[in-house]
């Protein structure tokens, strides 16, 4: 598959006869490939789900038009229902959507975006805060400091501001609320710290900011059969 990709990618470097003209594939195709070439679709059959079938299109016209042409499968009963509104579907198709399965308001959510919630806030909020008052950028747990001590931001502020930001107002959300005060002190312990032996800010958090939605777990190494 990536020697696919990457030939398809590259294909403008050969002979018109000799470039890829077509290409048959399962709904595998329908995550992670953006290829401005792919202008032409014919999907047979519509997915499970109006968010497969919306992922799935979106794999053409990323760049130029695109057209896509649905072979409905007349004899499965969605495919026949669909054919008979197919204007009205694609019109709401938006509202066809499935909610995702995931709760705002959970402890483990609070845990692993805490420190991109505080980073957000710091870059955001205080750093413009700081510069104005002609001191430099936060970009270090020294400089965080000296700024936090002469702006000043204080850690019931600081808390209370994510309490309201979060919406964390409700007698049902005490849990969140015990959490975010631990998450809070611990930060600010950590800043107020003039040993800590950490060089940037985002090494004081408790925890790592986020750099995708998958990374709710802790990683695991993986390794080829060469051993690396």
């Amino acid at each position: 598959m990536r020697a696919a990709l990457d030939r398809l990618q590259n294909d403008d470097n050969v002979s018109f006869d000799e470039r890829i003209h077509l290409v048959a594939a399962s709904s595998m195709l329908s995550h992670g490939v953006d290829l401005d070439r792919l202008n032409v679709m014919v999907m047979l059959g519509l997915p499970l789900s109006m968010a497969e079938f919306i992922q799935t299109t979106s794999r053409v016209g990323r760049a130029y038009p695109g057209l896509v042409v649905v072979l409905h499968k007349i004899s499965r009963e969605r495919d026949a229902s669909v054919f008979r509104s197919f204007g009205p579907f694609m019109e709401h198709a938006d509202r066809l959507i499935d909610a995702i399965p995931i709760t705002r308001k959970s402890r483990r959510v609070l845990e692993v975006t805490f420190p991109g919630l505080f980073q957000g806030r710091l870059l955001a909020v205080h750093e413009g805060n700081a510069v104005a008052r002609s001191l430099p950028p936060l970009t270090t747990p020294t400089r965080v400091r000296n700024a936090f001590n002469q702006l000043p931001v204080l850690e019931e502020d600081e808390y209370d501001a994510l309490v309201e930001m979060l919406g964390l107002d409700s007698e049902l959300d005490e849990n969140m609320r015990h959490d975010l005060r631990k998450l809070v002190r611990e930060t600010f312990r950590a800043i107020n710290d003039p040993a800590i032996s950490a060089r940037f800010v985002s090494e004081m958090l408790p925890g790592e900011p986020m750099l995708s939605l998958r990374d709710v777990e802790e990683q695991v190494p993986v390794y080829t059969r060469g051993g690396s």
